[in-house]
């Protein structure tokens, strides 16, 4: 559908031939200013590639024949001349921004001259495809119940889904801790779930078949309650914070592997580099410290104007997120140390949550409050060299949701929020009247509460492979496993042709109109929830997502 000419140029780009492709540029737009910072992101591709091929005469020429007489960005040419200085062999310390030459980068540099040209003249690639995508995710988002595990979308007919496919059922109890239990984790994989508790010890589960949970280990000898768990991102590697201590676990044996005492207060938070060897930790002594988990060697000390009251690092490492005690969250990017901070907040920060994927965060107040905050960009990787604004500066101003619970009263205690399910849609937080929450992330509805504990909720997680299990962790020295009737039902043809034969008469339930002239309605209703009575699990109660009603067990 492009003209050919378009069509040559990301021939020419894709192929390395510079001077092709600059020649076009006047029949793709005809504003100079366009075309100089089209002719400027050629030539610096061109200017890469000579440094990546040791071609330092070719990269000279081109920096100063070529580039420099364009009179543009002139700051961005002094960043690139230093590149000259750089060692041959390529120093990664000094070339942390660098993109680097070399063809695997063409595809980069094409989109960034996609972004200045008009759309309807280069079309994107693969745009029918994104088209088709945008169509499924607005029927997703236009259901506060997706959780499907697996693809179930087509464009012949509307997507549906109903509380079934939410981890709403308790199917197993772990009472093995004899005090409070204070923090749990699902590692990265889902099969295995961390607990720590004021019983000074930590217990590693095995997530059997994908519903049940045994005993791997039990790591012993702390001197304080554990309070934090962290896996690291391969999951052979286990933190336990207790008081002023961290220790690493080796998972496969239950093995002590270092004991780390940097701090001098006690630890508040720590995060995995996703290198699976690193790791930086906090505390309210003011520090932060970068450690070697191989070793237990401190390998860098970062001082900071405030007490770190919680943290976590984005999936590249390239972001570290941290709260304060002064109702503050900073941003700092370790590859410049640039440090920017969100609006301070109205009241004491908990504890924080990042989203896998780095688009949102939670942040949790003492006054029974989350707040969702948008980072988008921001947590994007960055380079001086896409000639673009730094991502840092476009940090949100106010949140994008607000979740509320426990009538907005005081929390006493440090209580900890996440994400989960399908696309992490979904926000889980525990309260301190034995009641676990579950909003939709993008709307703010609450859409259910689970009762079962008798003591507060201190903990919450979300198995990241299986959105059909969560686990809570309460001051009843207790963890729930929660299971979807989605999952429990699978595989077992005569639930299935229980649920297909359900009435739509149980529509009330779920607060929806019965009427038979609203399709809508209808529509939704194909897909039932299950049968209630005894033998369903949960009372109607339970199944009442709209009002936001305890799901009895």
């Amino acid at each position: 559908m492009q003209p050919t000419h378009v069509t040559d140029f990301q021939t020419a780009v894709m192929g390395g031939q510079w001077d092709a492709a600059m020649s076009l540029l006047p029949q793709l737009t005809a504003q100079e200013d366009i075309i100089k910072d089209a002719r400027f992101l050629i030539l610096q591709q061109k200017y890469l590639e000579a440094l990546e091929r040791q071609d330092l005469g070719s990269a000279l020429t081109c920096l100063r024949h070529e580039m420099a007489p364009l009179g543009v960005h002139e700051q961005q040419l002094h960043q690139l001349a230093a590149l000259l200085l750089c060692p041959g062999t390529g120093d990664v310390a000094a070339r942390t921004f660098w993109l680097g030459g070399g063809a695997a980068h063409r595809g980069h540099l094409l989109s960034l001259l996609q972004a200045k040209l008009p759309p309807n003249l280069m079309i994107p690639e693969g745009r029918l495809e994104v088209l088709v995508e945008q169509a499924l995710e607005a029927q997703m988002s236009r259901c506060p119940f997706h959780n499907a595990s697996e693809s179930r979308l087509s464009l012949f007919s509307d997507y549906y889904a109903g509380l079934e496919c939410l981890p709403t059922s308790t199917v197993q109890i772990l009472d093995q801790h004899t005090d409070e239990v204070w923090h749990v984790a699902f590692s990265h994989d889902g099969t295995m779930l961390a607990t720590g508790s004021k019983d000074r010890t930590a217990i590693l589960w095995s997530v059997q078949q994908r519903v049940r949970l045994e005993v791997m280990h039990v790591l012993e000898g702390h001197s304080q309650p554990v309070a934090l768990l962290s896996w690291s991102p391969d999951d052979r590697r286990i933190i336990t914070c207790s008081g002023e201590t961290l220790r690493v676990w080796d998972v496969a044996t239950g093995q002590l592997l270092q004991t780390c005492s940097h701090h001098r207060e006690s630890v508040s938070s720590c995060a995995w580099l996703p290198d699976s060897r690193r790791f930086v930790s906090g505390s309210t002594d003011r520090s932060v410290f970068l450690v070697d988990s191989s070793n237990g060697m401190e390998l860098q000390r970062w001082k900071r104007a405030y007490r770190v009251q919680d943290m976590a690092i984005t999936r590249d490492g390239g972001v570290l997120v941290m709260a304060s005690t002064e109702r503050r969250v900073f941003l700092l990017r370790l590859s410049d140390m640039r440090e920017v901070s969100l609006p301070p907040e109205t009241a004491p920060i908990t504890t924080l949550a990042l989203c896998p994927d780095g688009r949102f965060l939670l942040v949790a107040l003492n006054c029974s409050t989350l707040q969702l905050w948008a980072l988008g960009p921001a947590m994007d990787p960055y380079s001086p060299l896409d000639m673009g604004p730094d991502p840092l500066d476009s940090l949100p101003v106010e949140p994008a949701a607000v979740y509320r619970f426990s009538n907005g009263e005081p929390v006493r205690f440090v209580l900890r929020c996440g994400f989960g399910g399908s696309d992490n849609t979904f926000v889980v937080h525990g309260g301190e009247d034995g009641m676990v929450y579950v909003w939709h992330r993008d709307s703010g509805e609450l859409l259910f509460k689970l009762s079962g504990h008798t003591g507060t909720v201190n903990a919450v997680s979300w198995n990241p492979t299986n959105p059909y299990m969560l686990a809570s962790a309460s001051d009843d020295k207790t963890v729930r496993i929660w299971l979807a009737q989605e999952a429990q039902q699978r595989g077992s043809a005569a639930a299935a042709a229980r649920r297909k034969a359900l009435p739509l008469l149980q529509s009330d339930l779920l607060g929806w109109p019965a009427s038979a002239n609203d399709s809508h309605a209808a529509a939704r209703l194909a897909a039932p929830i299950g049968p209630s009575g005894a033998d369903s699990g949960m009372n109607g109660d339970a199944m009442t997502a709209a009002a936001a009603a305890p799901v009895e067990e």
